[in-house]
């Protein structure tokens, strides 16, 4: 499963990451934080967190918004390797 990671800047490239990609943060790290796009289906997302979760971690979604309009959010996904 791929998901898209929010730009940082207008002219940025988008780019993907996988689930494998985050474990191996979370793994190393102890901990991480995602920010996604939302284009992103939000039943993949769920899907994604619900996968986080069977493998024993401390999973939180939340949706951030920056703008007046509905379509200004993105997703911050923050996970805590216990």
């Amino acid at each position: 499963m791929e998901l898209k990671l929010a730009k940082k800047e207008l002219e940025d490239e988008q780019q993907t990451i996988s689930l494998k990609e985050i474990q191996n943060q979370v793994e190393t790290n102890g901990s991480a934080t995602f920010y996604l796009d939302n284009d992103n289906p939000i039943k993949d997302i769920q899907k994604m967190r619900a996968t986080l979760d069977k493998n024993l971690k401390s999973v939180h979604l939340n949706e951030l918004r920056y703008g007046i309009d509905k379509n200004s959010f993105l997703y911050e996904l923050h996970i805590i390797n216990y």
